[in-house]
């Protein structure tokens, strides 16, 4: 039985929560590296829905394809082992922290992609490792993938100050709970804490984040950072204990 297809982007903290459930519940897998722009039409293949907006990650598994971080870590939980991320009874609370995340990851993307794409350098190191050989010449087409994920998530829509207003209500919200507890939900490691943890790699990316010096900072929100200590000194800890 040959294992799925995970089609990821390294960086994408979209594609760590689906990476962290698969590796979390033992589930194998193969990785494709997603190419922005250029993967689409090959991605609309794949699943098999040409007329639909392809996104990553996306996990293929003997034709049957599974969209979004949430439903791949909940395949996770049906064929893989280990312990559960979605504790019976605790579901909608873990849902709710996930939406909270995905609020979160939403607006830092829409700050991060406009620093993106006046930095060389960042274009540069976020070059998929397939292309990455042709140099620095590829610097423009980075810069062509980079308005094309602009357009295609509408990421100028919303003004900076909301955008702002949006990530500092859930990382109150987080740095609130783990004040009180080690866990989001129920005392222990779940997918709440997984998808907050992951999320807060906008803000101030983790030691372990495949990210070159200049991407770094570019991912980086440090006046937002430092106002929140605690929570990514808390995100340290799940990822060194559970990652």
């Amino acid at each position: 039985m040959s294992s799925p297809t995970l089609v990821h982007l390294p960086q994408s903290p979209w594609s760590e929560k689906a990476r962290w459930a698969l590796d979390h519940h033992g589930v194998a897998y193969k990785g494709l590296e997603h190419v922005p722009m250029l993967y689409e039409p090959f991605l609309r293949v794949m699943s098999r829905q040409l007329r639909r907006k392809p996104s990553v990650p996306m996990l293929i598994d003997s034709g049957i394809v599974v969209r979004d971080s949430l439903d791949i870590a909940l395949y996770a939980e049906r064929h893989g082992s280990g312990t559960p991320l979605f504790p019976k009874g605790q579901e909608g609370e873990i849902y709710g922290w996930n939406d909270g995340a995905e609020r979160l990851l939403e607006a830092a993307r829409s700050r991060l992609m406009e620093r993106l794409v006046a930095d060389d350098g960042a274009l540069y190191e976020a070059v998929p490792s397939p292309l990455s050989k042709l140099g620095p010449s590829l610097v423009p087409l980075a810069r062509m993938g980079a308005t094309f994920i602009i357009r295609k998530y509408k990421t100028r829509t919303t003004p900076a100050a909301q955008t702002e207003a949006t990530i500092a209500s859930v990382m109150e919200r987080a740095d609130a709970a783990v004040s009180r507890n080690d866990y989001l939900v129920g005392g222990q490691f779940t997918f709440a804490d997984l998808a907050v943890a992951a999320a807060l790699g906008m803000i101030a990316p983790h030691p372990r984040q495949p990210l070159g010096p200049a991407s770094r900072k570019v991912w980086s929100e440090p006046t937002i950072a430092a106002a929140f200590p605690n929570l990514l000194s808390w995100r340290d800890r799940i990822i060194e204990h559970h990652r």
